[in-house]
Formats: structure tokens, sequence, C-alpha cells
């Protein structure tokens, strides 16, 4: 692991692809802190418009002389070597250094050093957390993967006793953290475009998982995934807390119910039933969420009352089942999701519910997601009543010749469980999907890459159609 022992103030952190959620996240807590920050994107969106109102220098291009003012470079780890800026900076002999490093920099001035962890949920259960710790007069400096809806950001700067993060997996960089606390939701083939082998995955979690304990420090884990059950079977008792929905834990969930409001559970802790826990999210994979985020509450022996009262008034994060809109009795939602577990336990959750007839609109992210899971999406769509998929967004990869979004429909009608399309084009989505639409249909839009603009043009067609039929209507009256 690269240390960075200390950052002057009057040095100048320059950030290439500071546009994106983790990149943005930790410029936001350097600036908090009194570093000058500068970055380069290709474009602008809302978080480099936050960050130069903060004092950042956005430069929208990539070219050297953006790091005229530039004493140390931090990479996102979408940018490759043939970057100029990262090419020159690696010329110079500059100090540069990954992401997660820089992450790993912030965090280590933090007493209690939180990292969530998990193929799923990472965002939701680092978000939960930081909601609990609020609600117990806690300010916990956290940096999350997505915008939090109760805070309006992704980062902030708070006291130095919490530490709260996501730790991505994503490109193996989850290594270059140090926490002494890991809060671990599961683990599932996902982003082998990097691991390549099962095998591969799992030594890197275990190597995560070690070096948690090797600082004496704590796991936080899921019993009901075997993976983990098994990467940590020879953990001391006195480092490790399991939670369950289905086997026997000190901490658990039961009575599970779902509803429009969203789920609740009867918290059960050592075999005691301590009340309920009430929830504006849906779907079972928040219980899980939920859970991890109350153990470790518990263990550091906050009230149990204000757990419950900060999760009760917890309202998501953006593009988490998110809703977008109603019009016409149709509720329109978007959601992150793009592996076929985050589409099934979503899609599940709406149904069980809303109890509404589901359309689900799907964009596969990457060509190698769609090879390597093509024989999982297909099921991912079962209790959706229409689903709608598109092309595949390739997120900067080649294509794979044989491997697109009408594959997954194929597959999908061999199995018959569910009416499904096949628009290419998500620019067609709106018009096409407009006959098909019943008062009371529930639509989520879903997936990694730009689906979501979707979500608002459905929205804007319902309205659209519904001026245009009333002024036929008076027109003929």
């Amino acid at each position: 692991m690269t240390t960075i022992i200390d950052i002057p103030k009057h040095k100048t952190i320059h950030m290439i692809g500071i546009g994106g959620c983790g990149m943005s996240a930790i410029a936001k807590v350097l600036l908090e802190k009194g570093h000058r920050v500068t970055g380069s994107d290709i474009k602008d969106n809302i978080t480099t418009i936050r960050l130069r109102d903060m004092g950042a220098t956005i430069f929208l291009n990539h070219q050297v002389s953006n790091l005229r003012e530039a004493d140390i470079i931090v990479l996102s780890s979408a940018i490759k070597e043939d970057n100029v800026e990262y090419a020159y900076a690696l010329q110079e002999n500059m100090p540069t250094y990954k992401r997660a490093e820089m992450l790993n920099y912030l965090m280590s001035h933090h007493k209690k050093k939180v990292a969530v962890a998990g193929t799923h949920g990472k965002t939701t259960t680092t978000a939960m957390l930081t909601r609990i710790l609020d609600f117990q007069q806690k300010t916990p400096t956290y940096v999350v993967g997505g915008e939090l809806q109760d805070y309006g950001g992704n980062a902030a700067l708070g006291d130095n006793e919490y530490f709260i993060t996501e730790a991505d997996e994503s490109d193996g960089s989850f290594l270059l953290l140090n926490p002494n606390i890991a809060l671990i939701n599961n683990i599932e083939p996902e982003h082998m475009e990097y691991y390549k082998e099962l095998s591969n995955l799992l030594e890197h979690f275990q190597k995560f998982i070690d070096s948690v304990i090797a600082q004496d420090g704590l796991l936080i884990i899921n019993k009901d995934d075997q993976e983990l059950v098994m990467l940590t079977k020879n953990i001391d008792q006195k480092n490790i807390i399991f939670y369950s929905v289905k086997e026997q834990s000190p901490i658990m969930a039961q009575n599970i119910t779902y509803s429009p409001e969203g789920v609740k559970f009867n918290i059960i802790l050592n075999g005691e039933d301590h009340g309920t826990i009430c929830m504006r999210v849906h779907g079972l994979h928040n219980v899980y969420n939920a859970l991890a985020a109350i153990t470790y509450a518990i263990t550091e022996r906050l009230s149990l009352d204000l757990t419950k009262k900060g999760l009760m008034d917890f309202s998501g994060t953006k593009r988490r089942f998110q809703l977008i809109g109603e019009f016409a009795g149709i509720q329109v939602y978007d959601d992150y999701g793009h592996h076929p577990t985050e589409i099934k336990v979503t899609v599940e959750g709406a149904k069980k519910g809303f109890d509404r007839r589901t359309i689900c609109i799907f964009q596969p992210h990457r060509y190698t997601r769609t090879r390597d899971l093509i024989d999982v999406f297909p099921e991912a769509f079962d209790e959706a009543d229409i689903t709608i998929i598109t092309g595949i967004y390739s997120a900067n990869e080649p294509k794979i010749e044989g491997v697109s979004g009408k594959l997954i429909v194929d597959k999908m009608q061999e199995r018959n469980k569910t009416r499904v399309m096949f628009i290419e084009k998500k620019s067609d989505i709106a018009h096409q999907i407009l006959p098909i639409l019943k008062k009371g249909d529930l639509i989520i839009t879903m997936g990694a890459g730009d689906i979501h603009t979707v979500a608002k043009e459905i929205l804007a067609s319902l309205k659209n159609q519904n001026k245009t039929e009333s002024s036929m209507y008076s027109e003929e009256q």
C-alpha cells in the first residue's frame, strides 16, 4: 500500500476525472479540510458545479496545461496511461496516487475507520449508517458513491471520530484502504472483466478481511451469505458479529412485511424482540442493508431508539429505487441496479410493496457483464409483468460479437415467464411504451448507464399526451 503521510495546505491537488462519484466526494472533503483542489473532466455535471462553487478550479478538458499549479496528482480508476495529463505526470515523476490511496489518506486521520464492502448495497448501507450516526448527535465524515437524498450530496467533513466510506472492489483498489471496521453484505461474481475468476475475487476479499483483523479490528458480516461465512470461518469470535434474516445470529430481522410505505421488521437481539424497525425504502435487500448498519450501531452502544428514528427518517439515495414522478396514476422509478441479483431484489421488492403491474426497462451495462451473466439475467425479471431490454451501454468497452441486449430477450422468451420486448434505442422507448400503459402501473428504469433519462421522458410524454387529448376534446366540443 502507498501511504500518503501528509499534504501541506499550500500544495495543490489535481484530480484527473474529478466529476465521477468517488472522485468528487474526495474533492469535497479535501476542500472542506482547506486544501487547494483543481480537477479535469470531459464535461460539467452537478458535482463539478458544486465543487467550483466551493473554490475548486475545474477544467473541462484533458491537457498538460491543466497541471500548471499541480503538486500532487490523484487519478480516477477510469483514467488510463494514455491520458495526456497522466502521461505527463509520469514523465515528470510527479507524486501520483490512485483515488483509493487518497481516500485512505483522508480516512487515516479518524479513530473509527469504517468501510462498507460487498457486491451489493454499499451505497445504501453507508448512507443508512451516516443517517443513524447523525440522529445520535454524532458528526461523521462520510464519502458515498451516490447522492444522499437527506443531505443533497455525496460527502461531508465531520469530526475526527467516525469516517464512513464505501470500499469499492470493482478494480481491486479496496485493498488500498486500511479500515479497522468493515461491514460486508455479500459477495457475488461481479466485475469479472477485472477479476477473471471467482477464486481471484474471493482472494481479494480474503485479503481485505485479513487486513481488518491484522489491526484487531471488527467485522460485521451477513451470515446468510455462504461465501462470506467461508472466508470468515477462522476469525476469532471477538472480532466478528453476524447478522441474519435466515440463520440464528446475535442480530436478526423477523416478521418482515412490505407495503407501499416501505418495509418493516422486528429487530431481534440475542433472541429477544426489541421492537419494530420501519423504513421508507423497499425490498428485502434493504432489510439486509439496515441490519448491517444496526449491528454496527449496537457495537458502538448507540441508542436503539435513535437508531430506529434514523432509519425511519432515511429517504434513500439517488438512483436506488428513486421515485422520479407520478402522473395519471402511473408511478415512475429509477434504479441503478445492473447485476441480476440487484435487478431481481428490486423488482420483487416493488411487487411485494406496491402490488401493481410492474414494467421494468433495463439497459444492460458492459458487454463483458452481459456475456458473463447471460444465463442469470433472464430469471432476474421473472416478477416483472412487462420487461423492455435496450441495447448495451458499453462503458467504453469494445463490442463483443454476438453479445447484445437482444440476446437477453431471446433467453427470456425461452423461459416464457414475463412479456418481454427489445427496443434497442433508448430514445424510442417513451413513445413506444405509451400505448401499453395503464392507470396503476409502476415503471422502473434500471441500469448503471444513462437509462435514467428515459424515466423523465416517459413522464413528459404522459403529460404531453394528456394535454393533446384534452385539446382534442375541447375542439370536438
